[in-house]
């Protein structure tokens, strides 16, 4: 008997020929082949993009993604703002579910321009809020990827837990969503009493949960069938492709710039990163579960040892006006590496800003990732790498 944990293996050549028929040939009805348009408003795109897919019959055998639908000029945008100015937008246009990391790369390379220091205080509150954020976004890519597949309690389940995180975001800096928190030099607000013990209990909440998500989803017969051993990606594929994030992490390879190469205070602290096996749909779900309870650790971790002290350096200009030079700054969002390059011409605003996004990259990945496999393997495919739109378009 065929062991029932997993599905049948994809064909060596999951790409099979094409039959277009000529102009007034006849036998049409015999052609499988046809094209469907999958968004650019459909919930199983994650975003506003579309997919160009061509089908036989279920199977997908070509995939063209169209993108650009969510263009705001953030760039350009930079050009014309002051650099403090510049943070409200970096929150908003780029990856909104993870608006902390957005602000705190852009204020990296900011402070790099300027050479300010951040204080130790604000360095601990960047790191606890960053990785607060990264586990309310995993949760929420987590639950969505429920609902595509139809488990609905699933969904309801991690948005639960994600509004308990999302309530200490308010409690400090008064949003949901997009919160403007770090500061060229810091962050905004000292944390309000009692945050921090609240902060610790919702942690240890969510922490608790987990095994419940587990039960219902994670270990479910048909999420296997429907997850092992679909959209498998090789090492080597993975780096030839560029995967980013949990998406280059789940198929073995151990990348994660908090440790490989340790921005702001990372370095201080004990926590392990989630690597896969086969790299397939199955995979990258495990990765993001694990990063849940990594990013736990690192918070409580933060919280237990935060020193006392100023949150934001002192002697900022109002409007500054850095000397000419150029700075990069990177470090790893819940999608995986973004970058913010900076280049100043000794005005007060910045004369060019180029940003990298990882949901770019992941998102060029997918006619090489779904191809072979049907079109509802595909929506589950999509959601795995986790892409949102407005760091895809910027």
């Amino acid at each position: 008997m065929e062991d029932m944990d997993t599905r049948d293996k994809q064909p060596d050549d999951p790409r099979p020929e094409i039959r277009v028929p000529e102009e007034g040939a006849e036998g049409l009805e015999d052609v499988n082949d046809f094209l469907i348009n999958i968004g650019p408003h459909h919930p199983g795109t994650h975003g506003v993009m579309r997919m160009i897919t061509r089908l036989d019959g279920e199977k997908v055998v070509g995939l063209d993604t169209r993108i650009g639908y969510m263009h705001r000029s953030l760039e350009k945008i930079a050009e014309n703002r002051t650099y403090h100015q510049v943070v409200a937008f970096t929150d908003r246009t780029v990856d909104y579910l993870a608006a902390m990391h957005n602000d705190w790369v852009y204020c990296m390379a900011a402070e790099k321009l300027m050479g300010i220091e951040v204080p130790e205080r604000a360095e601990y509150l960047r790191v606890i809020v960053g990785e607060l954020n990264r586990i309310s976004s995993h949760l929420l890519s987590l639950g969505a990827l429920g609902l595509d597949s139809g488990a609905m309690t699933y969904f309801l389940w991690t948005m639960m837990a994600r509004e308990k995180v999302v309530d200490l975001f308010e409690q400090l800096c008064g949003a949901r969503l997009t919160y403007v928190y770090m500061r060229i030099g810091g962050v905004m607000y000292q944390p309000p009493e009692g945050w921090v013990e609240r902060a610790d209990e919702v942690v240890r909440e969510v922490v608790d949960e987990l095994p419940r998500y587990r039960r219902l989803f994670h270990d479910n017969y048909i999420w296997h069938l429907r997850s092992k051993d679909i959209s498998t990606l090789t090492p080597e594929e993975a780096r030839r492709i560029n995967a980013q994030g949990p998406t280059l992490r789940a198929s073995g390879i151990n990348w994660d710039l908090r440790k490989n190469l340790p921005y702001s205070i990372y370095d201080r602290f004990e926590f392990d990163v989630p690597v896969g096996t086969t790299g397939d749909v199955y995979d990258r779900t495990e990765v993001r579960y694990e990063e849940i309870l990594e990013s736990a650790r690192i918070v409580r971790q933060a919280l237990a040892d935060i020193p006392a002290g100023p949150v934001l350096a002192h002697r900022i200009a109002r409007v500054p006006s850095p000397p000419p030079g150029e700075a990069y700054a990177r470090l790893e969002s819940p999608r995986g590496e973004i970058g913010c390059y900076l280049v100043s011409d000794g005005s007060h605003k910045p004369y060019r800003m180029k940003w990298r996004g990882a949901s770019f990259h992941n998102v060029q990945m997918l006619p090489e990732m779904c191809i072979g496999y049907t079109l509802s393997d595909m929506i589950n495919i999509v959601g795995t790498i986790d892409p949102v739109m407005g760091d895809v378009d910027r």
